[in-house]
């Protein structure tokens, strides 16, 4: 097992865990604040989303990479 691969794959997993809190707690105050007329933080909510996913790709990309090679 590659033990540098292992660290980076956390700290990607790390990456995917903070983003999963910024992006729902983003959406949640933006659905909120949609109802007053504004839709700043909803659309942030919205761009962070693609980042939650990358990040998890990433981390569990490299984790399987160093168990399995």
């Amino acid at each position: 097992m590659n033990k540098e691969k292992l660290i980076k794959g956390a700290i990607w997993l790390c990456g995917f865990s903070t983003s999963i809190i910024l992006c729902s707690f983003c959406l949640f105050v933006g659905f909120n604040n949609q109802r007053h007329g504004d839709s700043k933080i909803l659309i942030v909510g919205f761009i962070l989303l693609p980042f939650v996913f990358y990040f998890a790709y990433k981390g569990f990309k490299l984790i399987l990479e160093a168990i399995f090679d």
